[in-house]
């Protein structure tokens, strides 16, 4: 290829130019801009960068009829008038320059007048056709582009030639070819923008060129502050509170408080988590395996912090643990807390727990306890605590209820009310039904400086079988029990009261029947030997009841059945073994006969001896 060839556009390269889709590689788009009509193959070849590139793509331009030589380097000092035309072609498939040239040899019959000069050729006017091409429709308002210098084409031979000689002056200096190349690819882009601008297409940016929408920054900032809060929230150096924590809560309980370990979680919900909590020295009567805080995070930054709810896990509470839980009705907690949830707590006295059980704590507005409500697993036992000046007042109760302490009882029904405080807990009010009977009463429960126990109890027409079953005891009898108890106790623990209670009393029953004796056979047995097994019926029998925990003693016994009556004492060691002594008598209707008996043996195996005839 001619390095001094001039190329320009034609209307197929302006066309193509307007729509994107007419040429797909990107070297020919870039040839295509820099072709001008001014610039030579050499030029085009050094601001492309590639001479064989440039030549190659400049070549497939000139086949697809996108680019024509520049008329003005044809040579024409040879060319000849062509004949003359009427009307020029009408479809041209391919992109050409016809130029008619006179025939070698003039015809015989009409030789050219030899005075007439010859005429200088004629460019014919060519009309390009181009190809149709599916593309998008013109736009509203096509920017002008440069078009090529072309002579009229009614114009005479020598204004043709100086229009296409008048060119403009090519520019003396030229930039680099790498600065040429990126000059046209933004021309290029440019121009595809404001070719395509009436269609609503989005231009096609090339290169290393970022445009930032505002929908894409305000997504980056959606999406970023909240991984900006999660990093912050679990790196956040939580243990520095620690010892805050530690302080506070040691002063709100009056107790040591230890924590093991302090983090944050996301799950269930995001909290902060404290673990390993323990109030008190030694055994620690009140210990928490873990508790969910979750914070007001606004209120983190202030003085006075709020928690909307606070879950503790594993809550055990031993002997005078209770005092610690009574303690918090009494101050105000050192932050805001609006809701509790209690899991899993156990209250453990001696060898005797109430586990499993499960609740919440209700909060005020000003953050002090309104109500403490926990119950079991299967809702057969309920507590209410309510705060009341420095105490509680406490209301509990229970459906087919065991209790855990001793003596284990069952309660068909069971309704307990009193008052908790630091170091007691006084009930006023037990009303409950068990063992086909009623049983009412109150007690006071003391843990300030050892453990002490007091209680008044009164039994009305219990079953006496399955109250003498469910104590353990190796007696048995039958009939209505009722009995009027006093309970008391003193020990250095509440684990321990139950060593050291004592109980005395009254007791009646009425229409039963004491087994394991006879009392009628032994007065008339006339030998010497004790009288074993049996059972003896009784219209009425009534006495005094002393336990302690070495032995239990039954006085001022009184039995009435028909024409037999007795009277007397039994004394019952913690081993079973019984002594005592019993005066019957047996009335007929010829005599009256009284015999002294002597109680021995177990309870298991009671004996009766006549003391003497």
């Amino acid at each position: 290829m001619d390095k001094k060839t001039v190329f320009v556009k034609t209307k197929e390269g302006e066309e193509a130019m307007r729509q994107r889709t007419r040429l797909v590689q990107r070297n020919l788009r870039s040839i295509l801009i820099m072709v001008d009509g001014q610039t030579t193959v050499a030029e085009l070849s050094k601001r492309f960068g590639d001479k064989n590139a440039a030549e190659a793509a400049l070549a497939e331009l000139l086949a697809g009829g996108f680019i024509a030589e520049q008329l003005d380097q044809l040579d024409f000092t040879k060319a000849q008038p062509p004949e003359v035309k009427k009307e020029p072609a009408e479809d041209v498939p391919e992109l050409t320059s016809q130029i008619a040239l006179p025939p070698a040899q003039d015809p015989p019959s009409a030789p050219p007048p030899a005075a007439e000069p010859p005429l200088p050729p004629v460019i014919e006017e060519i009309e390009l056709t181009a190809p149709e091409y599916e593309s998008l429709p013109p736009p509203a308002r096509p920017a002008p582009r440069p078009q090529p210098v072309q002579a009229a084409a009614g114009a005479g031979w020598m204004d043709r030639i100086k229009a296409l000689l008048a060119k403009p002056k090519k520019p003396s200096a030229r930039p680099q070819p790498e600065k040429e190349k990126k000059k046209a690819e933004r021309q290029e882009d440019e121009y595809e923008e404001e070719q395509i601008g009436g269609a609503d297409l989005e231009p096609i940016r090339r290169g290393r060129k970022f445009n930032f929408s505002w929908p894409v920054l305000a997504l980056s900032v959606v999406v970023g502050i909240p991984v900006l809060l999660v990093l912050v929230l679990l790196l956040y150096p939580y243990g520095r509170h620690l010892p805050a924590i530690e302080r506070n809560a040691s002063a709100y309980l009056q107790a040591p408080v230890k924590v093991g370990d302090i983090g944050f979680s996301f799950l269930p919900r995001p909290h902060i988590a404290l673990r390993n909590i323990t109030v008190g020295q030694d055994e620690a009567p009140l210990s928490i395996a873990s508790v969910r805080a979750v914070p007001d995070f606004f209120s983190l930054l202030g003085e006075r912090k709020v928690f909307h709810d606070l879950t503790f896990s594993k809550v055990a509470v031993k002997d005078a643990g209770l005092g610690k839980l009574a303690l918090a009705a009494a101050g105000s907690p050192p932050a805001e807390i609006r809701h509790i949830t209690l899991n899993e707590v156990s209250l453990t006295a001696g060898d005797a727990s109430l586990g499993g059980l499960s609740g919440e704590i209700k909060m005020t507005a000003s953050g002090t306890m309104e109500t403490v409500q926990l119950n079991n697993s299967d809702a057969s036992f309920k507590v209410d605590l309510q705060p009341q000046g420095e105490a509680y007042r406490f209301s509990a109760t229970g459906n087919n209820w065991k209790s855990p302490f001793t003596p284990k009882l069952t309660f068909q029904w069971l309704e307990v009310q009193g008052e908790l405080r630091p170091a007691s807990l006084a009930l006023s009010k037990i009303d409950g039904r068990a063992y086909e009977g009623l049983v009412e009463g109150k007690a006071l429960l003391g843990w300030a400086g050892g453990a002490t126990l007091s209680s008044d109890l009164e039994l009305k027409r219990l079953s006496a079988d399955k109250l003498l079953t469910a104590l353990g005891s190796a007696l048995t009898a039958e009939g209505e029990l009722s009995a009027r108890l006093k309970l008391a106790a003193r020990a250095d623990s509440l684990g321990k009261l139950a060593e050291a209670l004592h109980v005395d009393g009254t007791f009646e029953m009425k229409r039963g029947t004491a087994r394991g004796f006879d009392l009628g056979e032994a007065v008339r047995n006339t030998g010497r030997g004790p009288t074993r097994g049996g059972e003896t019926k009784f219209e009425q029998l009534s006495g005094t009841v002393d336990i302690d925990p070495k032995d239990c003693r039954l006085g001022n016994l009184r039995l009435a059945s028909g024409l037999l009556t007795a009277g007397g004492s039994v004394g019952i060691a913690r081993s079973g073994s019984l002594s005592g002594a019993m005066n019957v008598e047996l009335k007929s209707s010829a005599a009256t006969l009284r015999v002294p008996l002597t109680v021995g043996g177990t309870t298991k195996d009671p004996m009766l001896t006549p003391s003497r005839r």
